[in-house]
Parts: structure tokens; C-alpha cells; sequence
């Protein structure tokens, strides 16, 4: 499936080796079946390449632990480039999680977890979605949440105003290809907003 996006044997080669090198091709399946245009799509697989090849020189094929992703978003200086490779990561944990060693997760890390906690109470008790389904709303909700942190940030979201709004939207748009998933990335946003102005309960 990586030909679909890259042509170069030498390109392909390298996708295919390290730490994850033998996951690429899920990969590429992945955001092709989400709809992600072919430019996006080569941007979030040569992200999740790089990571590859650092974690190899850390764990080889072993399976990679927390400590490992860690340091390698510590290796970028600036915030846009460590937003992104951590989003690119997200996206290899949830087609490979068998290639990661899953750490307890620590509610201090992320200020936003108590409201993605309960934004997914919300989902399941009030909008009764299943899992699957709800985890595709509570990912659009992160993302959301990713974009306005990375482009303000220091705000609460207090200060969210209807400009904040169309501009994640027509990002989130930007980053789809297909009509199905412009249309489920906005469906996804507004769910989210409307739980927004009921929480905390």
C-alpha cells in the first residue's frame, strides 16, 4: 500500500525498516481508508518514519516503550514540529498497538482529561453511541482541543469565540479528502461544542 504514495525503492526501503518498518503498509491502508489526501497522508508516514528509525537505534524490533516516544518528542525545540509528530504517533498506536508498551496513564499529564473523560460519559450515556463510533467523536474532540492549544496558546477555553471555530474546522477540513469524512469531521466538532456548553455538569 506504501506505493500508492511513494515511488522511490529507496524511499520504500526506508519506510519498511526500522522500529516500525514493518507496519507501514497498515499504515498507509489506514489513512487511506480515512479519507486523508495523498499529500497529508505522506506527511503523516514520513513522520511516523522518522520516529522508526530513532526508536530502532533505541529498541530495535522490541516493542517500544513510553520512555522511548518521550525522548524522541524532547528532541523538537518548538512546539508545531512535537504537535505533529505526536499526532502522527497517535495514529501508529491505534493501527499497531501491539508495538507499544502502554504506560499507566496519569491524569496531570493532559489538562484535558477530565473533560475528554467526560465528554465520553456524555457520548455513551446521553448520546448512546457505541465504542467504535464514540471513539471517532472523542478523536475529533482531541483534535479540536490539539488545534486550539497549539495555536492558542495560554487560553482557557473560556475565550473560545465563532472565529476560533470556523478556523479548526476549515483545518480539519484541509486534512480530508474524501466528502464522507469533511462531513464527519464537522459533525464531530459541532457534537463536541454542543457538549462544551453544558460541562462541567
Amino acid at each position: 500500500m506504501l506505493e500508492f504514495y511513494f515511488s522511490y525503492c529507496g524511499v520504500l526501503k526506508r519506510l519498511r525498516s526500522g522500529a516500525l518498518g514493518g507496519e507501514m503498509d497498515r499504515l498507509a491502508e489506514h489513512f487511506f481508508a480515512l479519507g486523508y489526501k495523498r499529500a497529508s497522508a505522506k506527511i503523516y508516514l514520513s513522520r511516523i518514519a522518522r520516529f522508526s528509525q530513532f526508536a530502532a537505534t533505541r529498541c530495535g524490533r522490541m516493542p517500544i516503550h513510553q520512555d522511548v516516544v518521550d525522548s524522541y518528542l524532547c528532541t523538537f525545540t518548538t512546539d508545531s514540529p512535537r504537535i505533529g509528530a505526536a499526532s502522527a504517533l497517535g495514529h501508529a498506536r491505534r493501527v499497531a498497538p501491539e508495538r507499544f508498551i502502554a504506560s499507566a496513564p496519569r491524569v496531570d499529564d493532559d489538562p484535558d482529561t477530565p473533560l475528554l473523560t467526560s465528554f465520553s460519559d456524555y457520548l455513551r450515556k446521553a448520546r448512546g453511541l457505541e465504542p467504535k463510533t464514540r471513539e471517532g467523536v472523542l478523536l475529533g474532540g482531541r483534535r479540536f482541543l490539539d488545534w486550539f492549544r497549539h495555536h492558542h496558546p495560554g487560553q482557557n477555553l473560556e475565550a473560545l469565540t465563532a472565529e476560533h471555530v470556523l478556523a479548526a474546522v476549515e483545518h480539519r477540513l484541509s486534512l480530508s479528502a474524501t466528502t464522507g469524512t469533511r462531513t464527519a469531521a464537522t459533525s464531530h466538532i459541532r457534537t463536541f461544542l454542543v457538549f462544551m456548553l453544558g460541562w462541567p455538569p
